[in-house]
């Protein structure tokens, strides 16, 4: 798998900083190809190992790798805009090779409810829209550095490649979406099935409070945007922001949660 996304790395890296006519062509095709595979890869390692691999953190990497990818395939399908994918498919691939280093088979783990196929729904929808949020993060950070490029009259490769603001905040608002959506599925899914799966189940579980606190700030951000009719640059700053507050939120949650924890 690390190949093949150091691969798609390179070609959307020479389609953005040196426009070449065949990286364009051929990466996206390359992503789908490599996510394709990655589905598959993970479907068989779940056959293999008999439960997701979803029970170590280097496992998490893994499939964190694929969702970032995935989200920014859902995000370049909506907005047909191409030019911003090295920057997510970088990260991606640096999470799939730190994974492929590290990770280690674990066979015949104790916990049954890993091998329900609804964990795996569960915490790959979680993961998407983890990594939704972390795209429209990266869009942010994206917007800032073309306002301030634009403000600066600095107009080097980076600008000439960039979409436009509008552009830019239309992709960051639709990370955002997809992401509140996929952790509004998340929750849903969480407290129906959640307390037939574990016997330990709490509702004041660190995790589930620190997921359902995200969820708000988002689609209260959203919200907000859509009422106040907020500037590109304050949607920007908000999405990371937003997003700095999800990493501190998970951190402590997995730290401090019960039935969550299977490592």
């Amino acid at each position: 798998m690390s190949i093949l996304y150091i691969i798609t790395s390179w070609l959307y890296g020479r389609a953005f900083f040196k426009d070449d006519k065949i990286a364009r062509r051929l990466k996206t095709k390359s992503l789908i190809f490599t996510l394709t595979l990655h589905f598959i890869y993970l479907i068989i390692r779940t056959a293999e190992l008999k439960h997701p691999p979803v029970t170590s953190v280097f496992e998490l990497l893994n499939v964190l790798g694929f969702s970032l990818a995935l989200a920014y395939v859902i995000i370049e399908f909506i907005t047909k805009i191409k030019n911003t994918g090295f920057f997510a498919i970088l990260i991606a691939s640096v999470l799939v090779i730190v994974s492929g280093i590290f990770s280690r088979d674990i066979y015949g783990f104790e916990y049954d409810v890993l091998k329900n196929e609804l964990l795996a729904l569960h915490v790959t929808s979680a993961l998407v829209g983890y990594s939704a949020f972390a795209l429209s993060a990266i869009y942010g950070l994206l917007y800032i550095m073309l306002y301030n490029k634009i403000k600066s009259k600095t107009f080097d490769t980076v600008y000439k490649n960039l979409p436009n603001l509008e552009k830019i905040e239309s992709m960051l608002c639709k990370s955002a979406t997809v992401g509140f959506f996929a952790l509004t599925f998340v929750i849903t899914v969480g407290f129906i099935w959640l307390p037939k799966a574990f016997k330990n189940f709490s509702y004041t579980d660190a995790k589930l409070i620190g997921t359902l606190i995200i969820w708000l700030v988002y689609g209260g951000g959203l919200g907000i945007r859509k009422i106040a009719n907020l500037s590109g640059k304050k949607t920007a700053t908000m999405t990371i922001v937003g997003f700095i507050l999800v990493f501190i939120l998970m951190g402590f949650a997995n730290a401090m949660s019960g039935f969550h924890r299977f490592y």
